[in-house]
């Protein structure tokens, strides 16, 4: 009788042993599944919160109506969005409600602003304490999320504290929230196609060149490697220009370089060799581009950027338009110079080449008293074509404008309605 009772108890022992570990189980996958989703909605809020600074930053630049349109928007979107990301987390009460509030607030009255109940002067002297407090929104963040998603924090600021105010009996109800949170009732699908293609290159009017034109026009262009070892080859039928594809090979030297089938434009070169710890100077990186650009034919251009790694520089050059000087960005050339001796190392042309079509824009002269608030300088204009937002080319004033408050702005405005193309905060 007692091995019978023994065998019971034990049995029930090891359901229970069973069960208890089911149930450790699946509290840790639900836990790991909380902790991945509260860290999805903290980054998310980060991202809104940086979007949200920059947008008030874009109301405090003008003072024309039309202009702080697009940005009044924004400042009204973005902080309704934060409020919905704070509003899903299971954070203190008292936190909420203080960010809620001023978001709300921030919100509404851009709203008012927008639609005419508040000046806009009123608006752009609170916003100057309003950045101080955005920020200080961001520091806490920040600081909420300070292990990046950790998960271990994560569950302890987060879902333990969800737990602890629900109780064991919101595991299901909590369950099926991270199941709706991860799972998509809708298929992937496939992505979409760019809405521009790579061009044909049908403008290229010259004659085709044979393979050993190519060669010829290779070694012209570098004839540091007219002794390489050259293999040539010819882009395939469904290729969407004909060019052709040369392979050199010179002692440590490695390269690949993409001529046109018309007219043997370059295209593409990139060289691959070992790098010394010999570093030049700026200036003699700008003198070394200058002399590449020149030998390639690209004298209608200007290097609107360049930045550096640990062995080379980075330039990218941008087409100016023949009758005002205008900066084409679209028609844009890369180069890569090597960083100890300033050898070419790679070239894009492809944009240049390609060529937009300009069309011809009338340029009405821009106020920009009437267009800027106040505390905004001025400090330097020109010309340049950027795309709309219907990716059209439109000619605009490139105007950086500086505020000690919010920073340096590089904004484009029509040169023919004076809309606001683009406003880029610079670093």
């Amino acid at each position: 009788m007692k091995k019978i009772i023994w065998v019971i108890v034990s049995s029930v022992a090891v359901v229970f042993l069973m069960y208890h570990f089911s149930v450790q189980s699946e509290n840790k996958r639900l836990e790991n599944a909380l902790a991945v989703q509260y860290s999805n909605q903290l980054t998310s809020a980060s991202e809104k919160l940086t979007k949200l600074t920059e947008s008030v930053d874009q109301t405090m630049l003008f003072t024309d109506k039309e202009a702080l349109d697009q940005p009044l928007e924004d400042v009204w979107r973005i902080s309704s969005d934060i409020r919905n990301s704070i509003s899903s987390l299971p954070i203190s009460h008292d936190t909420s409600t203080v960010w809620m509030n001023y978001l709300n607030r921030l919100g509404n009255g851009a709203s008012q602003v927008k639609n005419g109940q508040v000046p806009i002067e009123e608006w752009q002297k609170n916003m100057v304490s309003a950045r101080e407090n955005l920020q200080a929104l961001s520091d806490q963040w920040a600081f909420t999320n300070k292990d990046g998603g950790n998960k271990d924090f994560i569950v302890t600021a987060f879902v333990q504290n969800k737990l602890d105010k629900s109780g064991e009996k919101n595991w299901k109800s909590l369950g099926n929230s991270v199941k709706a949170y991860t799972e998509s009732d809708f298929p992937m699908t496939a992505s979409e196609t760019d809405q521009q293609k790579k061009k044909d290159l049908q403008h290229i009017q010259d004659i085709e060149i044979t393979l050993d034109d190519a060669k010829e026009k290779f070694v012209k262009l570098f004839p540091e490697f007219k002794d390489a070892k050259i293999h040539i080859t010819e882009s395939s039928q469904d290729a969407p220009y004909p060019f052709y594809h040369i392979e050199f090979h010179k002692g440590i030297r490695i390269g690949y370089a993409d001529l046109t089938k018309k007219g043997g434009h370059i295209l593409s070169f990139l060289l691959e060799r070992p790098f010394d710890k010999t570093t030049i100077t700026a200036q003699q990186m700008k003198d070394k581009s200058a002399e590449y650009m020149k030998t390639f034919g690209f004298t209608d251009t200007e290097m609107v950027e360049y930045r550096e790694n640990s062995i080379a520089w980075h330039l990218s050059f941008a087409r100016k338009d023949e009758n005002n000087d205008a900066l084409i960005y679209a028609d844009g050339i890369q180069l890569k110079i090597a960083k100890d001796n300033g050898e070419l190392l790679g070239l894009n042309a492809m944009e240049y080449i390609q060529k937009e079509k300009i069309v011809k824009q009338e340029i009405v002269p821009l106020d920009k008293d009437e267009l800027f608030s106040s505390n905004f300088f001025i400090e330097e204009e020109r010309l340049a074509y950027v795309e709309n937002k219907q990716l059209q080319q439109r000619l605009a004033y490139q105007v950086l404008a500086r505020n000690d408050t919010v920073g340096t702005y590089k904004i484009y405005i029509d040169t023919e309605n004076h809309e606001i193309l683009h406003a880029d905060k610079l670093p």
